[in-house]
């Protein structure tokens, strides 16, 4: 085989996923086109500058480092030392007994310590009872077959119980996925626990790793905020194109090999290409999918996507200092609020405490819910602000706003997805890949290993040359 990288690809998105793989590729020797119908590169990393020099981000809003390639790229990247790592603070979550720390130890998919929960006093005793019956129920528990999945919150509530599903999972991973924790897939939205699942291990009784504790949860930005990572993914890209507000209006067979891509917009037209990455939300994929693979929508279900909004205020900061902990908090759907989360900015990130205004970052909207959608955007500013201040307090007045709505913006990987995924990836065509957060998992490293993963399927090794 041939290991030299196809002559030209059209990778079609211009978001985290489509920028890793455009610089992967480019930088394997390939000629790239980047496609974006937006007016900017960065899909939903986006920052703006809410006073001279001080830059917040309004969509995806921090790093993890300890995420497997991130500090790989961000040295490639030369990022280092301008990198702001996140202040070592916890995050508060609203339970019936008020707002209570996040215990040491519990994650996204649950707790892997008893101990810090129980002094925590976020689960009732007949919760803390059931939740410490878990190694029993791991050993007497079915295995998950290899075959199957199971949602989230299914999987944790039979080993758990549903108070922890209640109180940990629904805000934690049910607020990241902004979704119903009963609907998500185990193996795509939690696949550490996996293991557990079809091995029948307990999670509080597993045995720590051979090389050394898990990596802590430890997240960063910079000071120009994220968007310094996507402009420079461009910047250090030799060798790519980029077109914005171009739409790609149609994917087909290319009469002499490879395929045509044709676009509009002010630099639209028709150009043939050996090989594309799809880098874009699944409605997208579908639509330009069609005639090349009409199969696609019944495997990425389009429709399954989550209307998100975030807003930024700025308060008084010694009115914020005095009501607020930590650096933030999550609010679980089955309190009937809208707001989902708050994340105190100031407090979380060192170089945004300039001691004037403290800026807060409000997060609303889930799956199946349209409330914030309905509102206008100062209805959807009082609304958020009367939510934070019957739970903490704080009812200090805003000295200035911005809202960002993020329409279908976060892909419901449902139970199912991982098999529904790995048959339309069997059905492609040569030449055609897959790559982002409707199709490997939301998040920026999720975002950046399915880019790298698909410039690595269109550039084949030396061991299989």
């Amino acid at each position: 085989m041939d290991s030299r990288p196809p002559r030209r690809v059209a990778v079609i998105g211009a978001g985290v996923s489509g920028l890793v793989a455009a610089r992967r590729l480019a930088r394997s020797g390939a000629r790239v086109l980047l496609l974006e119908s937006a007016d900017r590169i960065g899909g939903q990393v986006e920052s703006v500058e809410v006073a001279p020099g001080l830059h917040l981000d309004v969509g995806a809003e921090a790093l993890h480092l300890a995420a497997p390639g991130v500090a790989d790229l961000i040295e490639e990247l030369g990022l280092g030392d301008t990198m702001v790592r996140s202040a070592p603070l916890g995050s508060s979550l609203l339970t019936p007994r008020g707002l209570r720390p996040l215990p040491a130890g519990v994650g996204p998919a649950g707790p892997s310590r008893l101990g810090p929960v129980l002094s925590s006093r976020t689960l009732t005793w007949t919760g803390l009872a059931r939740a410490g019956l878990e190694p029993v129920v791991a050993r007497t528990t079915p295995p998950l077959a290899d075959d199957a999945d199971v949602s989230v919150g299914d999987f944790v509530g039979r080993r758990f119980g549903t108070s922890v599903v209640r109180t940990f999972v629904d805000p934690l991973l049910g607020g990241l996925h902004a979704g119903d924790v009963s609907r998500l897939s185990l193996r795509a939205c939690a696949p550490a626990l996996v293991p557990a699942a079809t091995g029948r291990r307990s999670l509080v009784l597993r045995r720590p790793p051979r090389n050394g504790p898990a990596p802590t949860m430890s997240f960063a930005t910079w000071p120009e905020g994220l968007s310094a990572l996507t402009s420079r993914l461009v910047a250090d890209c030799p060798g790519v194109e980029v077109r914005t507000g171009v739409t790609v209006t149609s994917l087909a067979a290319a009469p002499g090999g490879g395929y045509e891509v044709t676009t509009e917009g002010v630099r639209g037209g028709a150009d043939v290409v050996d090989a594309v990455v799809l880098a874009v939300p699944a409605p997208t994929t579908v639509r330009l999918l069609d005639t090349l693979v009409p199969a696609a929508g019944r495997s990425l279900d389009p429709a399954e996507a989550a209307d998100v909004a975030t807003v930024l205020v700025a308060v008084p900061a010694r009115a914020a200092e005095a009501a607020l902990r930590g650096t933030g908090m999550l609010v679980p759907a089955g309190s009937g609020r809208l707001l989902k989360a708050a994340t105190h900015l100031t407090r979380k990130w060192p170089h945004l405490d300039t001691g004037n205004d403290f800026w807060l970052r409000l997060s609303a909207g889930r799956a199946g819910e349209h409330r914030a959608c309905d509102l206008g955007d100062d209805q959807l500013v009082a609304a958020l602000l009367s939510d934070l201040r019957a739970i903490t307090g704080l009812g200090a007045e805003p000295s200035a706003s911005i809202v960002r709505r993020w329409p279908a913006a976060l892909p419901q990987l449902t139970v199912g997805h991982v098999a529904r995924l790995a048959a339309l990836r069997a059905a492609l065509p040569p030449g055609v890949v897959l790559a982002g957060a409707s199709y490997d998992g939301l998040g920026i490293a999720s975002c950046l290993r399915s880019g790298t993963a698909a410039a690595a399927a269109l550039t084949p090794s030396e061991e299989t040359a």
